[in-house]
């Protein structure tokens, strides 16, 4: 598992906004918004490395 989109995923969950979490995971915005995009997309499985 890759923990940087992870760590996004985790706080998207819990509610936080896409800025919060970018600075949190020090990311630009739509870094997040992509990780998060490819979750609602392939669920999961967009985490596994290989």
């Amino acid at each position: 598992m890759r923990f940087r989109p992870a760590m996004m995923l985790l706080a998207s969950a819990g509610g936080s906004g896409v800025r919060v979490i970018a600075k949190l995971a020090q990311a630009d915005e739509d870094t997040v918004r992509e990780a998060i995009h490819r979750v609602n997309e392939i669920g999961l499985a967009c985490l596994d490395p290989g």
